[in-house]
């Protein structure tokens, strides 16, 4: 169990402040080569492995480079940190407009703003393990590309 709660919760808010600047530079200081991602990405029915998969530096750049070559002004807002032990838990605003396909999901040009839970557990001060719930319908919703069902009966 790592004691250092500010410096984790510093390593994760340097892990959100990458993804909004566009500038990776840092991941490498913040996450470790051996990293495991627990978080399917959108919409991902694929039988995952009960470790994850990798979750290193690169992978973390891959997956930034990938979600801003569609949402070029994403902002991820941390609004809560909650460390204990090993764990910090992130609370986040993600904004922003899809101005090209991402995945599946076809750009409509619309502005989303919606929350994000993450879990990272870290190991001398590196992100070992990401966990994340997403809401991905309010997006969908916003972003027009899904229709709500009609008023509750």
């Amino acid at each position: 169990m790592s004691g250092d709660l500010e410096g984790n919760k510093a390593a994760v808010a340097a892990h959100f402040a990458a993804l909004n600047s566009g500038d990776y530079s840092s991941l490498a200081a913040i996450h470790a080569a051996s990293g495991r991602n627990h978080a399917q990405a959108p919409f991902d029915l694929s039988e995952w492995p009960a470790q994850g998969v990798a979750f290193g530096p690169s992978e973390v750049q891959g997956t930034f480079e990938w979600l801003r070559s569609a949402v070029p002004d994403l902002q991820a807002k941390v609004e809560v940190l909650v460390a204990e032990g090993d764990n910090v838990i992130a609370w986040v605003q993600m904004s922003g407009t899809q101005s090209a396909q991402l995945g599946t999901v076809t750009a409509t040009g619309e502005h989303v703003q919606f929350h994000h839970a993450h879990r990272f557990r870290l190991r001398d001060g590196l992100i070992v393990e990401h966990w994340a719930v997403r809401d991905d319908l309010r997006a969908l919703l916003q972003s027009g590309v899904l229709k709500p069902p009609g008023p509750p009966i």
